[in-house]
């Protein structure tokens, strides 16, 4: 469960930014997480739910998953179109030549302070 280690680099990330700016405590912490990652969002939570509980400046605190879709970009018309609603095919042109422009994201979007 890699899901584990990655939320000790949230904790460890947060907790330099609440050193940072002398904050007491975060209301919630907001996750990218696209749909082509190898992360699991409830495993996520599951996870949250304890290691947040480690920390003072976390207890309680929500933890708030964003998932981002994946995007293809077509390398032969061109066209943007969702991969998973189209089998990583392109809807016009049948080409399975592309890139993956969103998707692929694991990011701390946003970090909620009560103020």
């Amino acid at each position: 469960m890699h899901e584990l280690t990655l939320l000790i680099g949230v904790t460890q990330q947060v907790g330099e930014v609440v050193r940072e700016n002398d904050i007491d405590h975060v209301e919630a912490v907001v996750l990218e997480v696209g749909e082509v990652t190898t992360v699991v969002p409830e495993f996520l939570l599951d996870g949250w739910s304890v290691l947040s509980d480690e920390y003072d400046f976390l207890r309680g605190t929500e933890l708030i998953i964003d998932r981002i879709p994946a995007i293809g970009h077509c390398n032969e018309c061109g066209t943007e179109f969702a991969l998973d609603e189209n089998e990583g095919r392109c809807p016009i042109c049948d080409s399975s030549d592309r890139y993956l422009v969103s998707g692929n994201e694991f990011i701390i979007k946003e970090i909620r302070i009560l103020e």
